[in-house]
């Protein structure tokens, strides 16, 4: 699994690149780092199930071709100038059947599972590592609500047990370690970052919501940036772990979205009319 870079997150808060800008907007770089990577696979997502209304109908579900025909997922992606990356290949050339067409969708789909996992846990080492350098009177029980969100996202979220649930969350804990030190040395930074992660972790809260043992899920749940949405029925044991899973691409989708658009307008405020515009509210 890749691991995000701490030395990039430290960066973010480096004097040299944070001249002119807010603490506020320096903390929605310092939270932007590696967000790309799962936005990058939602493009490719969206642009492969884009062909199966152009050309390959069959290459997707009724689901998926209604997604595609109404969906303005990549006009919010170009909107989001926090994010300016672009893969530099066509994702459907060379996909000359509906079978291919199938097979690219659904490890785009496993690959945006992956990145926006490594992404979460990178959120909450930079929110742990804002805990530790600058500290108030709640800390312990933000800690403890941390914690929790941790311990859903690991394993209900990602389903890791065993070595890979104790070698993420070691993992976690050593990267918050290490950017607590440099957030340290600027307290502007450091609160900034804790205000702003403060309502991410809401925002992850809402997320887990399906994996907290309460009975509703949340609205976000079934939402128009999933590749495929599961399907009400009696399912086995091994059709409801299918369902999990998909129903966790589908989550992952909208976080991912939810959180990016956010980070977009604390650090460009003034694209809020074009978000709006191309997200049709």
């Amino acid at each position: 699994m890749r691991r995000l870079s701490p030395l990039l997150l430290l960066l973010a808060f480096a004097p040299a690149a944070a001249a002119g800008e807010t603490g506020s907007e320096r903390a929605a770089r310092f939270y932007a780092d590696g967000l790309e990577l799962p936005l990058l696979q939602m493009r490719r997502g969206m642009m492969l199930v884009r062909v199966c209304v152009e050309r390959l109908r069959r290459g997707c579900d009724k689901q998926q071709r209604e997604l595609a025909a109404h969906n303005q997922t990549l006009l919010l992606l170009d909107e989001l100038t926090l994010f300016p990356q672009r893969s530099a290949q066509d994702p459907a050339a060379g996909i000359g059947n509906a079978r291919q067409l199938r097979q690219v969708i659904s490890e785009t789909s496993a690959a945006l599972l992956l990145t926006a996992s490594e992404y979460d846990q990178s959120l909450f080492a930079r929110f742990g590592a804002s805990l530790r350098a600058c500290p108030d009177e709640n800390e312990l029980l933000i800690r403890k609500s941390l914690e929790e969100l941790v311990r859903l996202n690991l394993t209900g979220f990602q389903s890791l047990a065993g070595e890979s649930l104790v070698a993420a969350t070691e993992s976690i804990l050593r990267d918050e370690e290490l950017i607590a030190g440099r957030l340290r040395q600027s307290p502007e930074d450091c609160i900034a970052a804790r205000t702003l992660g403060e309502h991410l972790m809401q925002l992850m809260h809402s997320k887990l919501q399906p994996w907290s043992g309460e009975k509703q899920r949340v609205e976000s749940a079934a939402n128009v940036f999933q590749f495929g949405a599961p399907k009400v029925v009696e399912l086995t044991a091994s059709e409801k772990r299918q369902e999990d899973r998909e129903l966790a691409h589908a989550v992952a989708g909208n976080f991912v979205m939810v959180i990016a658009t956010e980070l977009q307008l604390t650090a460009f405020p003034d694209s809020e009319s074009r978000i709006k515009a191309a997200t049709g509210h």
